[in-house]
């Protein structure tokens, strides 16, 4: 059953890592910046890459640790009786 879940997990991954957009985006993150500084709403460009950007990347980060340790739980038996 345990197999099954962890099969489940990782065809889950797989599926949203190929529908992601891979395009490349025009101008970067400096004209992005530049043309919606107001949206921003922070008045530093380094400040806001780190606070926009970098928080959902720190998030996708964390998910993708905490996803890890689980599956590598749930495949190695979990906690043993």
């Amino acid at each position: 059953m345990k197999r099954v879940v962890a099969i489940l997990l990782l065809l889950l991954l797989g599926y949203i890592f190929i529908n992601l957009d891979y395009s490349r985006s025009e101008g970067g993150s400096y004209e992005y910046y530049i043309t919606n500084w107001e949206e921003v709403g922070v008045p530093n460009l380094v400040t806001a890459i780190l606070a926009d950007w970098r928080a959902y990347d720190s998030l996708g980060e964390a998910i993708l640790l905490f996803t890890a340790v689980a599956g590598f739980y749930i495949l190695l038996g979990g906690k043993k009786k």
